[in-house]
């Protein structure tokens, strides 16, 4: 245990020290898109494109919230801002509820929901999931986790995405789409988490709240061609 404590530490040292500006300025950016609003609304878009893969995801991101965040509140582990000196941050000096990372288990859902939208041989896949490897290493690079919580995390997340495309094999999502109104309630789920991002929302970590920008009027520009395309081929 202890030498796993060490090599825990000795990674994030590692990691955390190997900070320059222009690594500051991406890393701030690309660490906030395992933030749960920007999950939860890239979920919501692929209900618009993938009806079935785009609620396993996020029934994914919200059960493996669920999990990530109990595990947090039975065993509230410090961060490294608590126990290390001179920790490079980006964003604030966060202490308490380290284990396991909640971005990283959203970055996870999406990591492998990136070969489920596309396939193994596509390279969009591996570009998609390299992004949220690097957002949840983001989190290290960012002083507010260490390794572990940030490979539990995306342990988790992987998991529960797995377990939910293999249970919505099952869903009628046929039926559900014989309903007038899916498209409908689709569409206005993306529209309000698009204006609750996009209006004074505050990113974790803040040096990503350009993504409280540009997310929002990309989702909106998506619902509206969605809305239009659906209209004009009469549902």
């Amino acid at each position: 245990m202890l030498e796993l404590m060490d090599w825990n530490i000795t990674l994030f040292q590692i990691i955390n020290g190997a900070h320059t500006p222009v690594a500051d300025a991406v890393m701030g950016v690309v660490s906030g898109l395992g933030d749960g609003l920007i999950v939860a609304l890239c979920c919501a878009i692929l209900c618009m494109y993938r009806l079935r893969l785009g609620v396993a995801a996020t029934v994914a991101f919200i059960v493996s919230g669920i999990i990530a965040q109990l595990i947090k509140r039975t065993w509230d582990m410090p961060r490294p801002p608590a126990v290390l000196e001179h920790v490079h941050l980006l964003g604030a000096a966060l202490q308490s509820h380290s284990f396991p990372s909640g971005h990283a288990t959203s970055d996870g859902v999406m990591v492998l929901l990136a070969f489920l939208i596309w396939t193994y041989r596509d390279w969009r896949a591996y570009l998609m999931a390299s992004l949220f490897l690097v957002a949840a290493s983001g989190r290290i690079y960012g002083g507010v986790h260490f390794p572990m919580d940030v490979l539990v995390g995306l342990l988790i997340g992987i998991l529960t995405m797995f377990l939910c495309e293999r249970w919505s094999k099952s869903w009628r999502v046929d039926t559900w789409q014989k309903s007038a109104w899916w498209w409908r309630i689709v569409g206005m789920i993306v529209v309000i988490e698009a204006a609750v991002l996009g209006l004074g929302y505050r990113m974790q970590p803040i040096t990503a709240q350009i993504l409280s920008l540009i997310f929002p009027v990309l989702a909106l520009v998506l619902v509206t061609k969605f809305w239009q395309r659906v209209v004009h081929h009469g549902n």
